[in-house]
């Protein structure tokens, strides 16, 4: 039984390419809504909100393989906080044995992860494959996982005052 590897060259080209098309459909989008504005053509509104929804679809894209990204540095942290700090004078045979036996659940999921990011690639490449074949390779740092969460968690403070209105009932049994 073959195994076929993730590549991950191909992974962060293909990544990266995504990344310079998701800034290239940006880009349409502002010279578009520069059109709408400095010539006052609204017929062009439409076209601009089909770029946004497009490029909202390549960024979820690469949020997706990001996620992946994620996973394995979540992976890697844990194999490392498990094996703690090498103490390479001291190293033994009961140490690499038991480094073993910690990385083999770890290697289970490490395969998972990786067969889902093989998954992943190939549906990018099936999907966006021909837009993005002959485009420069955009390098972007990932954000930090934290970074990426900011604007979710961010979401629900609005929310919050909205409770506070609620003595707003008073008035009502002022009245009875």
């Amino acid at each position: 039984m073959s195994h076929e590897l993730l590549d991950l060259e191909e992974w962060m080209m293909v990544l990266n390419k995504m990344l310079k098309f998701h800034f290239n459909i940006s880009e349409e989008i502002k010279a578009v809504v520069q059109a709408i504005r400095q010539e006052m053509k609204p017929e062009l509104i439409p076209l601009a909100e089909d770029k946004a929804n497009f490029g909202k679809l390549v960024k979820k894209a690469i949020r997706e393989m990001w996620s992946l990204e994620y996973e394995v540095d979540e992976l890697q942290a844990k194999f490392a906080e498990s094996i703690g700090k090498l103490d390479l004078e001291n190293l033994d045979v009961d140490f690499i044995e038991d480094m073993m036996l910690k990385s083999k659940p770890l290697q289970s999921v490490l395969n998972d992860i990786r067969n889902r990011q093989k998954a992943k690639l190939e549906e990018i490449k099936k999907t966006y494959g021909d837009a993005i074949k002959d485009l420069e390779a955009m390098k972007v740092a990932r954000p930090p996982k934290e970074a990426a969460k900011a604007p979710v968690e961010a979401a629900p403070a609005p929310a919050e005052p909205a409770p506070a209105a609620a003595p707003a009932p008073a008035p009502v049994a002022a009245t009875a």
